[in-house]
């Protein structure tokens, strides 16, 4: 359907180098398709290095923002560059400030002020990259889940709406979609 497939590592709290080669070659045996990328969970940082030598030709793993506690890469490039022979690609922040357009930032921000934001990136970068997970889509706002507000808020069916409305904007303001390999591609020629 045009989806890239891309590592997300094995493991979301025990990592290991070694599982950056695992993962991609299993994902490659699963599903018969050349895995080129790979995004970090919670964005940790890994090593250059071994990113290239697993075989990887993109990194999406860098959130070139300040947030106490989880991340400090003011110094890191906005936009995508290369570092051996792999392309790194950060997450989109604002070119003031750097707010991250991450998930937690379209939750919790109007949906007007993500737009904003969202806008002053790509007319800076001329290209987004914005995430999300899959489970934002679900109705997580079950207190058994004992997640806290900030990340549940607008989950489940209110996420798919404004997801839709997002995408919608996007596409009447003549945005296009693609993969990163396509993005890849491109910068590349």
């Amino acid at each position: 359907e045009g989806h890239e497939l891309a590592s997300h590592t094995w493991f979301h709290s025990d990592f290991e180098e070694k599982h950056l080669k695992e993962s991609k070659d299993r994902l490659e045996e699963l599903f018969s398709t050349k895995v080129t990328g790979l995004r970090m969970p919670r964005m940790m940082p890994v090593s250059k290095n071994a990113v290239e030598d697993a075989g990887y030709a993109y990194n999406s793993s860098v959130n070139p923002t300040f947030l106490p506690g989880r991340y400090n890469n003011l110094k890191v490039s906005r936009t995508f560059f290369k570092e051996g022979k792999v392309t790194q690609i950060p997450a989109s922040v604002s070119p003031i400030f750097r707010i991250p357009l991450f998930w937690l930032s379209f939750h919790n921000f109007p949906l007007g002020l993500y737009k904003k934001i969202a806008s002053d990136a790509f007319k800076k970068d001329r290209y987004l990259n914005i995430y999300f997970h899959p489970w934002e889509f679900a109705e997580i706002k079950d207190e058994a889940f004992k997640l806290p507000g900030f990340t549940v808020k607008n989950s489940g069916q209110d996420m798919v709406m404004r997801f839709d409305a997002l995408v919608s904007w996007l596409k009447n303001n003549n945005h296009t979609f693609g993969t990163f390999q396509e993005f890849q591609k491109q910068i590349e020629s």
